[in-house]
């Protein structure tokens, strides 16, 4: 190579640097971490989203009716499951530690691979259920060590300055592995999808170690690692749910998300009992599910890049508290009215696509609340924390993200299954299911403005403090 063609070569470096610049506040020093951190969320994001659909058509092959089990069972996997995750995370260095997470899932999807391929029929039921347990919870852990590794990594204020574009990286992850499912859930066999995530999940792991060298980390002392979020002891479960039975403000963010995993269950269980119904290729199944996760993931990248922080900034976080909520009870509304009307326009060949009115209508609600999800309330959730203190936030948010949640989702799959035990249809389940929305408006309303009184409250005693101290002893105080 001759010496202009490294010229040129540095100089469409720099130019690519500039218009990086004119993006993100990114230092030249900081592209190849950052390339990389890319990288490893973007592979990591795809490989979890080229499993999903896949996951939710396996919780099908005993039909929608054993989903009380399937959320059972991950309940009781995650509780089960975190205290040993936590105490191995304190005592493992990272570059130890994620590599070793990443290759024993490697390990677990080549055997689900195996079993779902070559065991006898009447074995694979039970493979295809303990995998849609294994990645709920799989689901839960890996992006919650990614972003404890990121904390480690980066300091607070290039956290502030690269984190949201990282997270593009992820969201783009999530469109493609979405996409790849969509695509290929037919041509390849949705069960071959594994070995797609499993090529991912090697990208994540190589990113991981170009990290580790770029950043010089070296094998920290045990004890000095701290657990990420979804790793939570069981000392720390009790003291989570201690601090929530003891203060109101925290059991009202308790029954919102509470509110959440319930109201998103129902709709889960209604999806697969018409999916069930209606669609009975595993593949085809497959290829639907992938489909609403990659309209899910368009819309919300559109919002959040657009809308979220305007939306929020505009009409407080009551707004987004409740706009969730609000648009369960319209899609309740409207899959009532789909499910009455929805056989009687298919009897007379009136289809949306390939799919029966009911199911489509049912497809944009998912898709719709879902988006709503992660565009406005589940920024406005993080948000509610704020007005804590610090040991309060991360002990009960562990506790409610993992544990009440999931409660959440458990309890309305059998309260689903047990509605439908005495008679009910999937209309009345429907109909029923817009006033328990209706409640959740009205937690989420509730809520929105305790959060408001404590924010006042905390501006008035800030400014009560200012007025107290003089300036010397200001400056010697420490939030």
């Amino acid at each position: 190579m001759s010496v202009n063609d490294d010229d040129a070569d540095e100089a469409q470096t720099g130019a690519f640097v500039r218009a990086l610049q004119r993006v993100v506040a990114i230092e030249p020093r900081e592209m190849r971490s950052i390339a990389w951190s890319w990288l490893y969320f973007f592979s990591l994001l795809a490989s979890t989203f080229v499993l999903r659909p896949l996951r939710d058509s396996m919780g099908l092959n005993g039909g929608a009716d054993k989903y009380p089990w399937l959320f059972t069972g991950t309940l009781v996997a995650m509780v089960v499951v975190s205290p040993p995750f936590a105490l191995l995370v304190t005592k493992l260095p990272r570059k130890r530690f994620i590599p070793i997470v990443y290759r024993v899932s490697i390990a677990c999807l080549l055997a689900f691979w195996l079993a779902l391929k070559f065991l006898p029929e009447s074995s694979k039921l039970a493979a295809a259920y303990t995998f849609f347990i294994w990645f709920s919870v799989f689901n839960l852990f890996v992006v919650s060590v990614f972003r404890g590794f990121m904390a480690d990594i980066w300091r607070l204020d290039q956290a502030k300055r690269l984190f949201g574009f990282i997270g593009v990286g992820g969201t783009l992850g999530a469109l493609a592995g979405s996409k790849i499912a969509s695509l290929l859930a037919k041509p390849i066999g949705s069960v071959n999808l594994l070995f797609l995530s499993i090529v991912l999940l090697e990208v994540a792991v190589f990113s991981v170690r170009r990290l580790v060298v770029i950043h010089r980390i070296d094998a920290a002392p045990p004890g000095q690692n701290a657990p990420p979020p979804a790793a939570i002891s069981t000392a720390d479960m009790w003291r989570g749910l201690k601090l929530i039975v003891s203060q109101s403000y925290l059991r009202w963010i308790a029954s919102y998300t509470f509110m959440y995993g319930l109201i998103g269950t129902f709709l889960y269980y209604q999806q697969g009992k018409l999916v069930d119904l209606t669609i009975h290729d595993r593949d085809v199944r497959t290829e639907y599910f992938a489909n609403i996760e990659f309209w899910v993931q368009l819309g919300t990248v559109l919002i959040q890049l657009l809308l979220t922080a305007r939306l929020i900034r505009w009409f407080g976080i009551t707004f987004a508290l409740i706009s969730q909520p609000a648009i369960a009870v319209l899609g309740w509304i409207a899959l009532s009215l789909a499910m009455i009307y929805g056989p009687w326009l298919g009897a007379r060949g009136f289809t949306v696509g390939q799919l029966a009115p009911e199911l489509a209508v049912l497809a944009g609600v998912q898709i719709l609340l879902r988006i709503s999800n992660f565009a406005t309330a589940q920024p406005a959730r993080e948000a509610l924390y704020t007005v804590v203190e610090r040991e309060v936030k991360y002990k009960s948010k562990s506790f409610v993200d993992t544990f009440i949640y999931r409660l959440g989702d458990c309890l309305g799959a059998w309260a689903f299954m047990g509605i439908q035990a005495v008679g009910a249809s999937l209309a009345a389940i429907a109909f029923l299911t817009i006033p328990i929305a209706g409640v959740w408006v009205f937690v989420g309303r509730s809520l929105g403005r305790k959060q408001r009184e404590l924010t006042d409250g905390a501006r008035a005693s800030a400014s009560n403090v200012d007025v107290a101290l003089d300036p010397a002893e200001t400056e010697t105080s420490t939030p």
